[in-house]
């Protein structure tokens, strides 16, 4: 009887126990690193499920879980910690800081990454926590001030206009220095000035930087120099801007919403005239609303990310909205193998004023005084001036509407513990449709045609579409022995870039149409241009005992934009690197308290430009004449047209004292472009037109010093700050016995390319005080570099508990740039200041613009911002509540009156050259004040 009850009772006795052990219970800590100052953020995941959550901003953390679960800990930058659930409902964790993933690279070209201290090159990182903070809407205005070694001038400020950026100077005549945009590994379209066929605004060029969405960025890098691009491409010798997305993370899936408002205003301190402002200016209003998502498993995980953003700018005429969606996941498909993917849909729509070099600009023509001193009109005809103004704004209609779709797949298979394939490919499409409409009641408001005409309205329709295919696919080897570490990387790439475009325009129209059909004349023109590149690469990167790694590889590329007659190029790049601070003796020595880190470093590397496609080719065009066709010579041909190579050297050398807590980065380069691509100008009496040649070569030689430094670092407060500085030195060194020609500005003063001087630096004729009092004029005078030689950022970020105060700030001096808007003035009349009275009415302008060329050196005061995270008070509703605000364009120093950043013009030719040295009726990126509100659940 009793064996029987004891049967009887032993499944009741298992299910108890079972019951028991499963029943769940709240284990709550707090994490810390290594010196005890809490992690927000931290990844917690119950191995095996998909519960979890993550660290609140003092690192502590609640979770349901049962006893004998595993508990797994994990950080960027840190080691993971798992850690077994016993009785207690308290667990605390420290975790140690993972050097190795601290200063992992992944690059495009290097498989699965290589750790940053072995690599020889430099890259400047910006975060997701400091994209975050940043209200801009732009990947240029991203990295204005907080790349420390980038030049980046925003052109205008209207919606979504070009940026020159320049790393280590100019380095050629023949193509803009925009850097290759990798977004996951594929490239994507980086037109960064009008389109061949595009609408003539007078230069408020649509760049394609203003379309990528930035919500879900991951980490940006910026990669410079010919060492550090080879492996990008062939054609990466302005550098690489590499986005990587958000994938998503294991552990509880979380959501937040972030609602921003924001106030515009017109920048009105290089106003001529105040009155310019009341004519045109209005506060704007900006709104913006984000939502995300991400979460996942071991196995799978996933980020979405959407926005609307809406603005009517400073003025009554701009206006842009930005609808955007993103999603991105990683998924464990077996045991070796893994995909991740990443998919955008941007949609870009604005509305343009008329810019600079045309006299249908509102602004230029007050600017320019093209009516007179407004200051000097009484009440009564400034009102009507006024009037006429807002009317003409009322009629302006240029529209510009963007699609872009850009989506990435990346397979990466473990074959092994030390082999690794990589496979990537996607695409980027981006189509846009821009339409300038001049209707008889603006032509008739503009004094263009006479008042009552109803048959001369124009309209202009440009169809542009760019889309590009990128695939990648590379084999990483690792092995290590006792003293030695081997990274072996082999890989092709192949991408092919169309930019096709259709301009339709109609003439003679009436007013109430868009409908080119409507309008008398017609007439349309189309463009395209492809190209295919196809690559092989390789990098060997050897480790000698740890502390020394030597690099090596190349890049062979064929691209179909160089000519059938040229050879595949073959791009070499070697390295050394070498970590004093990684040696043992030295890690045990006193001397690591005070100086922590010590790196020196050296490569060389090239990399290329590609000439433009059919430049090696004589073509001619047929146009239409008298209903037949006529033909003309449209190129004459080169066919001993080569690439230009640009071969980089560097020298580096990185210092961290106390504990890295202040580090140093100095960099000394030298870049020299061979083969550089001139088109000087054929004599007239030739008969011939203007071939591209390579003919010339230009240097570009200069430091770069970079400092960070966290003087507060305690469990409440921390306070860290940086600064930069860099010189750049450009020249060319040789122009192939060709004569000085002009690349940008006028004959009589231009942007001039001639040996001896610096790419694209001013020259016209200067008059000359003479030691009698009298001027003597010296034509061909070299009035200055269009560039400044000296540029930096700075930065603060102060936290105290959860608050959060932020600065950034660039600056630049030692360049030169031409006020235009001063220049038409004085033609017409209205300003002479700064003029010698002996010059004016006695000689032409022209004889004399030495006056109108003014110093382009600034400070800027990028942005202002504070937030405060109220964490635990916005429980249990929410996990936190952030407010913040922040100020765009706060303040502005400046060695003149007007703004030396806006360039007016721009680039005028796609992908041409800029030198950015003519300041010229262009309205300032405004001024903003945000506050955003974020609900993180």
């Amino acid at each position: 009887m009793r064996a029987k009850l004891a049967w009887m009772l032993t499944p009741f006795l298992v299910l108890c126990m079972s019951f028991s052990f499963a029943q769940e219970k709240t284990v709550s800590g707090n994490v810390t690193d290594e010196t005890g100052l809490p992690l927000p953020g931290v990844s917690i995941v119950v191995v095996g499920t998909t519960n979890g959550t993550q660290t609140d901003f003092d690192g502590n953390f609640s979770i349901a879980v049962s006893e004998g679960e595993v508990l797994r800990f994990s950080y960027i930058g840190q080691k993971t910690v798992e850690r077994t659930v016993g009785a207690s409902t308290t667990l605390n964790v420290q975790m140690v800081a993972d050097a190795q993933a601290l200063e992992e690279v992944i690059v495009t070209g290097q498989g699965s990454g290589i750790a940053r201290r072995k690599l020889s090159t430099t890259v400047d990182v910006l975060d997701a926590e400091e994209i975050d903070k940043l209200p801009a809407n732009q990947i240029d205005q991203l990295l204005q001030s907080t790349t420390p070694s980038a030049q980046i001038r925003l052109s205008s400020g209207q919606p979504g206009t070009a940026a020159i950026i320049r790393t280590r100077g100019p380095i050629s005549a023949a193509s803009s220095a925009t850097p290759v945009i990798i977004i996951d590994g594929i490239r994507v379209d980086n037109l960064n000035s009008n389109p061949e066929l595009g609408i003539g605004t007078g230069g408020a060029n649509v760049s394609a930087l203003a379309d990528i969405p930035v919500e879900s960025i991951e980490k940006i890098e910026y990669i410079k120099g010919g060492a550090a691009t080879t492996l990008y491409g062939a054609d990466a010798a302005n550098g690489v801007i590499q986005i990587i997305t958000k994938k998503g993370k294991d552990g509880k899936s979380s959501a937040y919403f972030e609602s921003n408002i924001g106030v515009i205003k017109g920048t009105t301190d290089y106003l001529r005239y105040d009155r310019t402002a009341e004519a045109l200016f209005e506060p704007g209003l900006s709104q913006e609303f984000k939502v995300g998502l991400n979460g996942g498993s071991e196995k799978f995980s996933y980020n979405f990310g959407g926005s609307l953003y809406t603005d009517d700018s400073f003025n009554d005429i701009n206006k842009q909205t930005r609808r955007s969606f993103t999603f991105g996941l990683t998924a464990k498909v077996t045991e070796k193998l893994r995909y991740q993917g990443s998919f955008s849909f941007v949609n870009f729509e604005s509305n343009l004023d008329y810019n600079a070099n045309t006299s249908f600009s509102r602004f230029s023509n007050l600017e320019g005084s093209s009516r007179g001193d407004t200051d000097g009109f009484d009440d009564a005809a400034w009102q009507s001036e006024k009037d006429r103004y807002r009317r003409i704004g009322q009629l302006v209609d240029i529209t510009s509407t963007t699609n872009r779709v850009t989506a990435s797949n990346k397979f990466i298979y473990d074959i092994n513990d030390n082999v690794q394939v990589n496979a990537t490919i996607g695409i980027d499409n981006r189509n846009t449709v821009q339409e300038s409409l001049q209707s008889n009641a603006l032509l008739v408001e503009l004094g263009s045609i006479a008042p009552g005409t109803t048959d001369q309205g124009a309209l202009s329709r440009v169809l542009r579409s760019a889309f590009t295919l990128t695939t990648d696919l590379n084999i990483t080897h690792r092995a290590e022995t006792e003293n030695f570490s081997f990274v072996s990387i082999l890989g092709g790439q192949f991408f092919r870039t169309s930019d096709r475009q259709n301009r339709l325009d109609g003439s003679g129209g009436v007013d109430g149409t868009r409908s080119l059909n409507n309008f008398s004349e017609q007439a349309f023109s189309d463009f395209v241009l492809e190209n295919a590149n196809y690559g092989l690469y390789f990098l060997e990167n050897i480790g000698i005992y740890d502390v020394a790694f030597l690099e090596f590889g190349g890049r062979l590329d064929r691209n179909t934009a160089s000519g059938s007659n040229t050879d595949p190029l073959f791009l070499p790049k070697v390295g050394i690197t070498y970590n004093l601070s990684d040696h043992d003796f030295y890690r045990e020595s006193g001397i690591r308290d005070f100086l922590s880190t010590v790196k020196f470093r050296a490569n060389y590397g090239e990399a290329t430009n590609f000439a433009q496609p059919f430049e090696q080719d004589r073509t001619f065009a047929q146009n239409p004449f008298l209903g037949g066709p006529s033909f003309t010579f449209d190129n004459p041909g080169n066919d001993e047209l080569v690439s230009e190579r640009v071969k980089t050297t560097e020298f580096g050398i990185e210092l961290g004292f106390f504990s890295n807590r202040l580090f140093l980065s100095g960099t000394r380069y030298i870049g020299t472009t061979e083969d550089a691509l001139f088109t000087p100008q054929s004599p007239p009496s030739s008969g011939q037109l203007n071939q591209i040649q390579n003919i010339g070569e230009v240097e570009n030689k200069g430091y770069e010093f970079a400092l960070t430094a966290t003087p507060i670092q305690t469990e409440k407060h921390s306070l860290s700050v940086n600064l930069s500085y860099n010189t750049n030195d450009n020249l060319v060194t040789d122009a192939g016995g060709a004569p000085a020609f002009v690349v940008g500005g006028f004959t009589v003063l231009g942007s001039v390319v001639e040996e001896g001087q610096s790419l694209g630096y001013l020259r016209g004729t200067a008059a000359v005080l003479q030691d009698d009092g009298t001027y003597a004029f010296e034509p061909n005078t070299a009035l200055g570099d269009t560039f400044a030689p000296n540029f930096g950022s700075m930065g603060l970020n102060y936290t105290w508990g959860d608050f959060n105060l932020f600065a950034t700030a660039d600056y630049q001096f030692g360049g030169k740039i031409t006020d235009l808007s001063f220049l038409l003035r004085h033609l017409r009349g209205t300003d002479d200041t700064g003029i010698p009275e002996e010059l004016i009415g006695t000689t032409s302008p022209f004889n004399y613009v030495n006056f109108f060329v003014f110093d382009n050196d600034f400070l800027k005061v990028r942005n202002i911002g504070a937030s405060y995270n109220f964490g635990d008070i916005a429980k249990p509703l929410f996990s936190n509540i952030r407010f913040g605000v922040t100020v765009t364009n706060p303040f502005n120093w400046t060695a003149g009156t007007f703004d030396p950043e806006t360039t007016g013009s721009g680039i005028s030719a796609q992908n041409g050259f800029a030198s950015g040295g003519f300041a010229y009726g262009t309205e300032s990126a405004p001024r903003t004040y945000v506050a955003s509100l974020r609900f993180e659940f």
